[in-house]
């Protein structure tokens, strides 16, 4: 049997005193409004916070590793960065179609959309991690 490509992912995270996840608790789950996940164990995720993530607004904060992924729930293994990728640097360093699927969403939390791997791997290139 034939293993199909790791993909790469952002996963956006709002407040979590509304929508209950945190990057910490390395489980994500989206309510019935929201589109299924099309994640797949160890498919590779960029953790975004929108203005609602309180000390983290408008960054990636870290990686992740999708550990078990159902339609509306995924567990990853979450990998920090030293220094987050803010709002602004991302627009340079995704692919316009990804910056674009960015700004179409909203940003509203509870999404899980797929970008190319050229992005995740101009985004991650030359980030320090902060190991657990």
């Amino acid at each position: 049997m034939a293993m199909s490509a790791t993909k790469c992912f952002v996963l956006v995270f709002g407040d979590p005193a509304q929508n209950g996840d945190t990057l910490e608790s390395e489980t994500y789950e989206a309510g019935d409004a929201y589109p299924k996940f099309e994640v797949r164990p160890g498919d590779f995720l960029l953790l975004y916070c929108t203005d609602g993530y309180p000390n983290r607004p408008r960054q990636i904060a870290g990686l992740g590793v999708a550990v078990t992924a159902e339609p509306r729930r995924i567990t990853y293994r979450r990998i920090p960065l030293k220094d987050p990728i803010l709002r602004e640097q991302i627009n340079g360093i995704f692919d316009p179609e990804d910056w674009k699927k960015m700004t179409q969403l909203g940003l509203t939390s509870r999404r899980a959309f797929e970008i190319k791997r050229e992005s995740f791997e101009r985004a991650t290139s030359g980030q320090s991690i902060t190991w657990p």
